[in-house]
């Protein structure tokens, strides 16, 4: 008689034991999670106002409450965005990753959409057990520009982990076996507009 296999547990899925058992074949709830948070990613570039004529380039077109519906994202009424996140042209990223408008009432002149965080619903939490929370982040939209982004280069998030010392927090685990993330997401991550203004891990924080 077979045994039936044990499902894995979420840490499991998010990489705490480095995806072992769930690789060959690929384990259908970890195939399930690629695709949801492919489809939250996929969700970023049909929201994003990429005309230029348009003095809402750079925007999202869609508001928070109302995104997922728009974009038809399967199990929209699961979840819901809690934040909409900003990069700013004043940190040293590809121009194939922002796009401003050339009309004289752009409604901003610095800062791009570029993804939100969004949390599974209440009903949804008490379901399962937990409270999923996804950042889901926009990459380059210009396709003549995609080589910019093979220029990648590394940078060490021990200032993050440093924080997360100080405030310990349940990711702590997940984060310390990686030593580097890519610098533009990285500097993206930290960006500001002016000491005002928070940052996508000011953001984050709020979590």
């Amino acid at each position: 008689m077979e045994i039936p296999k044990q499902e894995p547990t979420w840490a499991e899925l998010l990489g705490s034991n480095q995806w072992k058992g769930l690789l060959e074949p690929l384990d259908l709830n970890l195939r399930e999670l690629i695709i949801r948070c492919g489809d939250f990613c996929q969700a970023t570039y049909d929201s994003f106002n990429s005309d230029q004529h348009s003095k809402y380039c750079g925007s999202s077109r869609y508001g928070k409450t109302s995104l997922f519906e728009k974009v038809a994202l399967i199990s929209a009424e699961n979840y819901f965005i809690d934040t909409f996140l900003y990069a700013t042209a004043r940190i040293k990223v590809p121009k194939a990753f922002l796009c401003f408008s050339i009309s004289d009432e752009a409604w901003d002149r610095e800062s791009n959409w570029i993804g939100y965080i969004c949390v599974t619903t209440d009903e949804v939490s008490k379901a399962l057990g937990r409270r999923e929370i996804y950042v889901a982040w926009r990459g380059t939209i210009r396709t003549l520009e995609w080589i910019n982004v093979f220029d990648a280069q590394p940078a060490s998030i021990e200032p993050l982990l440093n924080a997360i010392d100080a405030n310990p927090t349940p990711i702590k685990p997940l984060l310390k076996p990686i030593s580097h993330i890519e610098k533009h997401w990285y500097d993206i991550f930290l960006g500001k507009k002016n000491e005002d203004e928070s940052s996508s891990e000011d953001e984050g924080e709020v979590f």
